[in-house]
């Protein structure tokens, strides 16, 4: 399994263009970069497609098509990268709480995510996958899932893996 981290820039990029309107709505995120069909369903179902200055909400899904890929600005501090063929749903954005907290969780495919320098201490950014949760104890990772086992490559910082817990059979 192979792992890109050709995505720095356009994160760093993605991060360091942040609207004052989006520090006013952490229940949701910016699309900055929409390339191929990328879509959002919505918690009702609703789905469109979407693209670069778009809003995803918590409780959503953003999706990726072959070729396709998007960027999108979750906190002002951070920002992900879905890749193609992914499916990732937006599970939590807690800004008003100490220390801020983000949980996604990535159902197919692949996603890198970059928190700002210094942000790991400021917030609990949780990648969900069916092995466990990768939490951010540094700025920048990547976690996959390939025949049904997440996986996750470090490109800088540390990454706490959390297994999942399965249920033991009392009998």
């Amino acid at each position: 399994m192979k792992l890109r981290f050709d995505c720095i820039l356009i994160l760093a990029l993605a991060l360091g263009g942040l609207s004052g309107s989006l520090r006013a709505a952490p229940e949701s995120g910016n699309v900055t970069v929409a390339v191929g069909e990328v879509t959002f369903t919505d918690k009702d179902g609703n789905a469109v497609a979407v693209k670069a200055g778009d809003k995803v909400a918590v409780g959503g899904t953003v999706k990726t098509g072959a070729g396709a890929r998007a960027v999108v600005v979750i906190t002002p501090r951070s920002a992900i990268r879905v890749a193609e063929n992914s499916e990732v749903i937006i599970t939590e954005v807690t800004e008003t709480s100490t220390p801020k907290r983000v949980m996604l969780d990535l159902k197919t495919g692949s996603m890198g995510a970059l928190l700002k320098p210094n942000a790991a201490g400021e917030m609990d950014f949780k990648i969900r996958t069916p092995s466990g949760i990768a939490a951010a104890r540094g700025t920048f990772y990547s976690v996959a899932i390939e025949d049904g086992k997440g996986f996750a490559q470090v490109k800088e910082g540390r990454v706490e893996i959390i297994p999942e817990e399965t249920e033991e059979d009392p009998n």
